[in-house]
């Protein structure tokens, strides 16, 4: 184990049958919005200045989470536990206390053949966590004027053949009723197929077909949403998306470790993704193309706004926290990320609003999003309260959902009475 120190830091932001089961694998995993010995397992920990902060649970009583050297050895036992249990090849996790501690952990490998272990500077694919950057900046740039998030579809990108009058709200928390390509088998069979192509968003939004039902009258996640929001987010400002991205959040942030792959180089190590071949055996399988893009290209570019950035844990724990402390939006604006209601009466699989869901673990209510792509799953959740706790968990492996290791971290943080 190796444990280190390091100074928080403060931030001013600017306001075949074979390839049919992997495609069908696939189109499941873009809608999660599924033990190898002698690996690195090491923790660390930045320390802050003294004080505690509240957190709200869902029943509305408080506790106050307090970082001791107890708690670190029982989140870095757990650690070990969770990858020996669930047969991860590899995993990375952040916590940021409310009082500005920070422990990051990371056990396994980024690429079990070469043995190359982990890091806490990593890269893993994000899957739809992406979602929570490009809704925060569609709100952003609503809030400036630059568009409006009532605005419909067609004054962006005129005559698409599925468009009834959809707004960009609607595209946001998934009431627009477009149906989501990648559960088009002939979608999916190309991107596994041909896993080298570059794919472009006319390209995939053409696998678009009728809508699903009239706009704001229906609840259904769709990763189209996103990839056109990318594209109007292009065409009002004249910017790519991730340049847009990296002057408003990723540069003041100071979030060195997260790029949108699609459209942007990376820098640093990616994790390679795996699936299992073989669950009797425990047999991995990687889904590695060997270029730059993670999982690979045809699908890493397929996805683009929707769900292409790579980033590490601290990363997103850095962005839960500022995002949902109103650093990055102002308050009016936060609040309408955080209204639930439009699609309450539609009963999404969890509670959803402006790219942002809600989920209550061991009774504490959080908000964030969760990400899936073929060899990757992510969990990015954030704890409300006076000051709020933000825990990522980040796996290069699609077989387990993350909210179930999120959970087992809040126990240690907060364990049954």
């Amino acid at each position: 184990m190796v444990a280190t120190i390091r100074a928080p830091r403060s931030v001013n932001v600017p306001r075949r049958p074979a390839l049919r089961r992997r495609a069908a694998a696939l189109a499941l995993a873009l809608l999660a919005g599924a033990t190898l010995p002698g690996s690195s397992l090491a923790a660390s920990t930045t320390p802050a200045s003294a004080g505690q902060a509240t957190l709200e649970t869902a029943g509305g009583a408080t506790a106050f989470p307090v970082f001791t050297d107890a708690l670190s050895a029982k989140l870095t036992s757990t650690l070990a536990a969770i990858r020996a249990k669930n047969h991860l090849p590899g995993l990375q996790v952040a916590i940021r206390f409310p009082n500005g501690t920070v422990w990051d952990g990371h056990a396994g490998f980024a690429n079990v053949a070469g043995r190359r272990a982990l890091t806490n500077f990593t890269l893993f694919d994000a899957g739809s966590i992406t979602k929570t950057f490009v809704a925060a900046l569609t709100v952003q740039l609503a809030g400036q004027g630059v568009l409006s998030l009532d605005d419909p579809l067609s004054k962006w990108i005129p005559d698409l053949p599925f468009d009834d009058g959809v707004t960009l709200r609607q595209m946001l928390d998934h009431t627009s009723g477009i149906f989501d390509p990648f559960m088009h088998p002939a979608l999916n069979n190309a991107i596994v197929g041909h896993p080298a192509t570059v794919f472009t968003p006319a390209r995939v939004i053409s696998y678009v077909g009728a809508p699903l039902f009239t706009a704001g009258q229906g609840w259904s996640y769709s990763n189209a949403n996103y990839i056109l929001l990318g594209q109007v987010i292009e065409k009002a400002t004249g910017q790519t998306l991730a340049s847009l991205l990296r002057r408003r959040f990723l540069v003041p942030l100071h979030l060195a470790n997260t790029f949108l792959q699609s459209e942007e180089p990376i820098s640093g190590s990616p994790a390679t993704g795996y699936t299992y071949s073989n669950y009797a055996t425990w047999t991995l399988k990687n889904v590695s193309d060997g270029s730059r893009y993670v999982p690979y290209t045809s699908l890493a570019t397929a996805i683009g706004a929707a769900g292409s950035l790579v980033t590490t844990a601290d990363d997103l724990a850095r962005w839960a926290l500022y995002l949902y402390r109103n650093k990055v939006l102002p308050p009016a604006l936060l609040s309408q990320m955080l209204d639930f209601g439009l699609t309450a009466p539609f009963h999404p699989r969890l509670p959803y609003g402006l790219g942002v869901q809600r989920r209550s673990l061991s009774g504490w209510g959080s908000w964030g999003h969760d990400g899936a792509v073929e060899g990757f799953h992510s969990s990015m959740r954030y704890f409300p309260g006076a000051d709020g706790m933000s825990i990522v968990v980040l796996t290069n492996s699609d077989h387990v959902d993350p909210d179930i290791l999120v959970k087992a971290f809040l126990d240690d943080v907060f364990p049954a009475a």
